[in-house]
């Protein structure tokens, strides 16, 4: 199985800021005030998820889409095949327009068709643009990569439907993102991923992601999303506060994220 860091969860700055449309903030890399809680070992909802959202196609196809918010959109070209991988990532904003590839070996960055070069903390926002953008493309996938801790939180109920939350945090060392934790809603009966939320940013940010649209490319599950969120420089907002009242309450509608023109393909295995 081919592997990158766990996943990006920085707040991107000026590097990158101007080389593609944001998303949403994204939490910040500090590591975590205590241990992760739960186990981390694999869950059973979890890994009946990654095989009802494609399983091991994960490993053996190249998908091109785009993402598309209210801020823009940016291109993507990624291909799997057993342990090696290859990522493309095409951002622009106005004239400018940066291609980031990142393959077993390195990650480079080009700007008008030239390379860029890169310190050491240019080079790890540019390894957190990809890694941020491959981690949301693909969920639930990476949610059984090395130091993702699990705590199963039984069933709840959203809108009438009784759903599995699982809470996930990440340990120290393991993820630019271990100060945060996330929490994942699974139908139980299909194990489908139904929607997401996490913290960060020590607690001044949340977002809240309804899965929409789902539809299934080349075996692939792929899906769009209607972004909740809220922001504040106070703190407090955290991912263990998030019911179905607080999101109808407290969060707003932020964008919504779209995937277009997908194009799957097998690539075989190694």
């Amino acid at each position: 199985m081919f592997r990158i860091p766990v996943l990006t969860v920085a707040a991107i700055s000026t590097l990158v800021a101007c080389a593609g449309p944001e998303l949403e903030p994204e939490p910040r890399p500090t590591p975590p005030p205590t241990a992760p809680q739960g186990t981390s070992e694999r869950l059973e909802i979890v890994d009946r998820a990654i095989e009802f959202h494609g399983g091991e196609l994960f490993e053996q196809s190249r998908v091109k889409l785009t993402v598309a918010s209210r801020s823009g959109s940016f291109d993507v070209d990624s291909m799997a095949d057993g342990d090696r991988f290859e990522q493309l990532i095409r951002a622009s904003n106005g004239s400018d327009e940066r291609l980031y590839r990142r393959d077993n070996m390195a990650l480079e960055v080009t700007e008008g068709g030239r390379p860029m070069e890169m310190d050491e903390t240019e080079h790890a926002r540019a390894e957190s643009y990809v890694n941020q953008r491959m981690y949301f493309l693909f969920l639930p996938y990476k949610l059984n990569d090395p130091g993702t801790w699990k705590e199963d939180q039984g069933l709840e109920e959203w809108n009438g439907r009784r759903l599995h939350r699982v809470r996930i945090t990440f340990a120290s060392g393991t993820s630019d993102g271990a100060d945060s934790a996330y929490v994942y809603w699974f139908d139980p009966e299909t194990a489908r991923l139904e929607q997401f939320a996490y913290d960060y940013n020590e607690n001044t940010g949340l977002r809240f992601r309804v899965l929409t649209n789902y539809r299934r490319i080349g075996g692939l599950l792929f899906y769009d999303a209607d972004n909740y969120g809220l922001n504040t420089r106070n703190g407090g907002l955290t991912v263990d506060d998030i019911n179905q009242a607080y999101v109808e309450e407290e969060l707003p509608l932020v964008s919504r994220i779209e995937h277009r023109d997908i194009h799957v393909e097998r690539t075989g295995t190694s």
